[in-house]
């Protein structure tokens, strides 16, 4: 049984005759006469009485007649659900992210998917890169911007763009004309993000590399309390461009590079491999590669200044 073969019985019982309702769908008349006993067959029972002044429905058939109009009803129902939510996506998408990466993509994305999906709400939750796994894992967001992620079972990531990271500091600390080295940073006073963090983890690596040690000063989960730190001149921090975009562009922080292979992180988008993903979670998929594109090409946050 399929619609196609309840459409044809329900226009058969309500024509009265095969040939009627040949005429009706413009259908030829021995292609719905198959079609109707390929039903019969299907169902296991008559639902026709056939005579030479046309058909009517057995009592089977009278209960299939009104099933059928039920279930077209609902499919139909269905399908313009399905238009619409093509054209008009509905729902909630929780999106994870750092609080670094929160900074630059937060407000534009909440902006665009306002403009363009209004019945889509988001949820942005900012979260220490080493948890933003987890909450993908068990289904807490539909949708994660990921730092330096390892290839992880149950979980699909794809690449937005490699970011640089810089030495943070207050407009006045001496800096060098060129790119900082690693010798350099170890003698500098240090606040940095709380471990475990893939910044704090390249920043002891390029040092125990070199054979350096350094103190660090105060450390802390939150991009902006960062900020406070070094504007309150207790250190300098590492942090990707886009983190810090705004004070810099205020003038209130400066930046410099760091002369250490180490001091670049990848970005990537992270989903669910198993979940089926609405349209909603699509769209703001979609939009997220869109932005990250735009944000590839300035020339702070992935190449540098």
């Amino acid at each position: 049984m399929d619609l196609r073969q309840l459409r044809y019985f329900i226009k058969v019982v309500e024509c009265g005759t095969i040939t009627r309702a040949s005429e009706a769908l413009h259908i030829a008349q021995p292609a719905i006469s198959q079609q109707m006993r390929n039903l019969e067959r299907d169902m296991d029972t008559q639902l026709l009485e056939r005579s030479v002044q046309g058909v009517v429905p057995t009592a089977a058939g009278q209960t299939l007649y009104r099933h059928a109009i039920e279930l077209l009803r609902q499919a139909d129902g269905t399908r313009e659900l399905l238009r619409q939510d093509a054209e008009f996506p509905q729902g909630k998408v929780s999106v994870g992210m750092p609080s670094s990466t929160a900074r630059m993509l937060a407000i534009p994305l909440a902006r665009t998917i306002r403009s363009r999906y209004p019945g889509i709400k988001l949820e942005l939750i900012d979260a220490p890169s080493a948890q933003l796994g987890g909450l993908i894992t068990v289904g807490r967001v539909a949708l994660a911007v990921n730092v330096d992620v390892v290839e992880t079972r149950g979980m699909i990531s794809q690449r937005l763009l490699t970011e640089t990271l810089y030495l943070i500091a207050w407009p006045e600390f001496s800096l060098p004309d060129g790119p900082v080295t690693i010798d350099a940073l170890a003698k500098m006073p240090l606040v940095l993000p709380c471990a475990p963090n893939t910044i704090r983890s390249r920043v002891e690596s390029a040092l125990q590399e070199a054979g350096l040690h350094c103190e660090v000063e105060f450390e802390a989960n939150s991009t902006d309390v960062l900020f406070s730190a070094v504007l309150a001149k207790l250190g300098v921090t590492i942090l990707p461009w886009a983190a810090a975009h705004v004070e810099l562009d205020q003038h209130k922080l400066k930046l410099a590079r760091i002369d250490h292979r180490l001091f670049t992180r990848e970005l990537s988008l992270c989903w669910p491999d198993t979940a089926v993903q609405s349209n909603a979670v699509q769209k703001v998929k979609a939009t997220i590669f869109e932005l990250f594109e735009a944000f590839g090409r300035h020339p702070g946050w992935a190449d540098g200044q």
